[in-house]
C-alpha cells in the first residue's frame, strides 16, 4: 500500500509550482504541485524543458532533507496501521510517498479496503492530499498510486488483475530513470504493456537490467522486501478512542489498560518484556513516545504501568491524541516464580530465598529490580551499572562495572573468587577499602626505615599525621599477564611497569580517619614512590 502525497485535481486558483535540485550538472524538477502537473509537467524534468512550454511556472529550490524529515513523520503516523511503514524516496533523490506492508493487518481493519478508507479520511482531515493505491507488489502499488489512483479515491487493485491494469500506464510507472524513460520514447516504447512484450532477454540486453528488474518487481516475478522505518516490535496492543484525549489523567488511564492487554498476553507466552515504547498518535499527525527499559524480564503490570505514567509529563498532547500503540521491542522467557510460600520455613526443603522466588535476586530482594527500573527509567539503564568479582588479586582487577541485563538481576548474588583463585574478598585476606581509586593518586610520604610505614604524608596539599599502621602486604603484578615487568607495559594507569611490585599499608591518622597507601617497586628501589589506592569508611 502506498500513499502518494502530491493531489490529482488542482484547485482553480492554485497556480503552477514546482521545487528544483541540481542533478548531473543542471536544474531539474524535484516536486510539482497538482497544478502544475495537470498541464503536463512532472518530476525530473529539466528546468528548462518545463519553462518552455508552461513560462508562468513559480520555482523554488529543495530543500530535501525538510522534505525527507516531514515524511518520515507522516511514515511514523502510520504507524497505527502496520509497523512495516517506510518513506518512498524517489528519483533524484525526491520525497514521493510512504509505503505500508498491511498484509498482516489489514483485517484488524475490516479489509484493505476499510483500512485505506479510514486513512483517506485521517488525511483528509490533516489538509493533505493524497492518493492511495493498494496492490500485492509494492511496485504496482508506486505505479497505481501515481497514475491510477484518483485524488483520496483508492486505487484496489486484485492479484490477477495487475499485470492488466498495469499494460496501459506509462512507461515511467516503472520507477525508471528521466533518461532512461526519454530513451525509451525514442525507440517507440510510452506504456507497460509494450514492455511486458518484449522476451527479458532483448529487454536487458538493449535497455539493462533496470528495466527488466523494475518490471519482474512490478508484476510480482522477482522479489522486493521492505524495509521499515524502525525496528519492528515482537508485540503489540493498540487502544483507539471515540474521542481525542489530551487530560493527563485519561492519557494515564490509557496507559494501564494498554499495560494490562499486552500482560495478558505475555502471560499466556511465558514471556516477560524488558524494553517498551508507548506512542500516543495526535490528531495533528504527531507522534509522541515514551520508552523505558526493565532490568530483568517483568510482566508486572502495576510496575510497567507506573514506569510509563512517570514519564507522561515529557508527553505534548497537542489538541488530543486519537490513538495509542504500546509496543514490546524485546521479550524474554519468564517462568511463574512463587512469590511466597504458604509453608513455615522449618516445613520446606528449600532455602527461604529459594522458597520465596525460585533463587532469584527479584524474589530474594523483591525491592532491587523495581528500583533499577524506576531509576533506569529517569536516567536510562545505561546509566546504570554492577560490579562484578573477578578471580584476580589485583585490586584495580578484583572487581569490573558491567552494565544492569538480565544476569545481574535474575541470578543469585555474585560470589568472590575463592581464596585458591586469590580473591581480594577473602577472609583470609586483609580488609579493602570501600572505595578505590582509579587510577591511585600520588603522595608525599616521610618514612625510617625500607620496611615501615609512613609515619607523615601529604596528600591533596593536606598533611596527615600517622597514628597508627598495619603492613606491608605485597602484592605483585601477575606473571601470566601480558603486561609486566618484562613488557614494560603499565599494570594501572600512573603506575609504571617497573612499580608493578606494591606494599600496601593500612594507616590511620590522628583524626581517625583511615587510608590504604602502598610503595611502589622495590625498597631498595630509587626514588621511592607512594600512592593512596583507597578510603576505609
Amino acid at each position: 500500500m502506498l500513499p502518494q502525497t502530491n493531489p490529482g485535481v488542482p484547485p482553480a486558483e492554485e497556480p503552477p509550482f514546482a521545487t528544483v535540485l541540481a542533478a548531473g550538472g543542471r536544474q531539474v524538477l524535484a516536486a510539482v504541485n497538482s497544478a502544475a502537473a495537470a498541464r503536463g509537467v512532472v518530476a525530473g524534468l529539466p528546468l528548462a524543458d518545463a519553462l518552455s512550454f508552461l513560462p508562468e511556472l513559480a520555482t523554488r529550490p529543495a530543500d530535501l532533507a525538510e522534505d525527507a524529515a516531514a515524511l518520515r513523520r507522516l511514515a511514523e503516523w502510520c504507524g497505527r496501521y502496520s509497523p512495516w511503514t517506510a518513506p518512498d524516496i524517489g528519483q533524484n533523490g525526491s520525497v514521493d510517498g510512504v509505503c505500508i506492508e498491511i498484509a498482516g493487518s489489514a483485517h484488524l481493519w475490516g479489509g484493505e479496503a476499510a483500512l485505506a478508507a479510514d486513512l483517506s479520511a485521517r488525511l483528509a482531515r490533516q489538509d493533505i492530499a493524497h492518493r492511495l493505491a493498494v496492490a500485492d507488489t509494492l511496485g504496482a502499488a508506486w505505479a497505481f498510486a501515481r497514475f491510477a489512483a484518483g485524488d483520496g479515491q483508492p486505487a484496489l487493485v486484485a492479484p490477477a488483475e495487475a499485470g492488466d491494469m498495469l499494460s496501459p500506464l506509462p512507461i515511467a510507472a516503472l520507477r525508471l530513470d528521466p533518461a532512461l524513460v526519454e530513451g525509451l520514447h525514442r525507440v517507440g516504447l510510452r506504456r507497460v504493456g509494450e514492455v511486458m512484450a518484449m522476451p527479458r532477454d532483448a529487454l536487458a540486453r538493449r535497455f539493462g537490467e533496470t528495466t527488466a528488474r523494475r518490471l519482474d518487481q512490478a508484476l510480482g516475478t522477482l522479489p522486493e522486501p521492505l524495509s521499515p522505518l524502525g525496528e519492528v516490535p515482537s508485540r503489540r496492543v493498540r487502544l483507539s478512542l471515540a474521542e481525542p484525549i489530551a487530560d493527563p489523567a485519561d492519557l494515564a488511564r490509557a496507559a494501564e489498560r494498554l499495560t494490562r492487554d499486552l500482560v495478558a498476553r505475555l502471560e499466556r507466552e511465558g514471556l516477560g518484556v524488558r524494553r517498551l515504547d508507548l506512542g500516543f498518535h495526535r490528531v495533528d499527525g504527531r507522534v509522541e513516545r515514551i520508552r523505558i527499559g526493565t532490568a530483568r524480564p517483568s510482566r508486572d503490570p502495576v510496575h510497567l504501568a507506573k514506569l510509563l505514567v512517570g514519564k507522561l509529563d515529557t508527553v505534548d498532547p497537542g489538541l488530543g491524541v486519537e490513538d495509542a500503540i504500546l509496543a514490546a521491542f524485546a521479550v524474554e522467557t519468564l517462568a511463574a516464580e512463587q512469590l511466597e510460600s504458604p509453608l513455615p520455613q522449618e516445613m520446606s526443603s528449600r532455602p527461604p530465598s529459594a522458597a520465596k522466588g525460585g533463587g532469584s535476586a527479584g524474589a530474594a530482594y523483591p525491592g532491587l529490580a523495581p528500583l533499577l527500573d524506576r531509576i533506569g527509567a529517569r536516567l536510562g539503564l545505561d546509566a546504570l551499572a554492577r560490579l562484578e568479582p573477578r578471580a584476580s588479586h589485583i585490586p584495580e582487577r578484583a572487581s569490573a562495572a558491567v552494565p544492569i541485563d538480565n544476569s545481574g538481576c535474575s541470578k543469585e548474588p555474585p560470589r568472590a573468587p575463592s581464596g585458591g583463585e586469590g580473591g581480594v574478598s577473602d577472609p583470609q585476606n586483609p580488609p579493602r577499602p570501600v572505595r578505590l581509586f582509579a587510577p591511585p593518586e600520588p603522595v608525599e610520604a616521610f618514612w625510617v626505615l625500607p620496611d615501615d610505614p609512613p609515619f607523615r604524608f601529604t596528600w591533596r596539599q593536606r598533611a596527615h599525621r600517622v597514628a597508627q599502621a598495619d603492613g606491608p602486604e605485597r602484592i605483585a603484578e601477575e606473571w601470566w599477564r601480558p603486561t609486566g615487568r618484562s613488557t614494560g607495559g603499565p599494570p594501572v594507569d600512573g603506575v609504571g611497569a617497573a612499580d608493578a611490585i606494591r606494599d600496601y599499608y593500612r594507616v590511620e591518622d590522628e583524626s581517625g580517619r583511615r587510608f590504604w597507601l602502598f610503595r611502589a617497586g622495590l625498597p631498595g628501589d630509587l626514588p621511592p614512590r607512594w600512592f593512596i589506592h583507597g578510603l576505609f569508611a
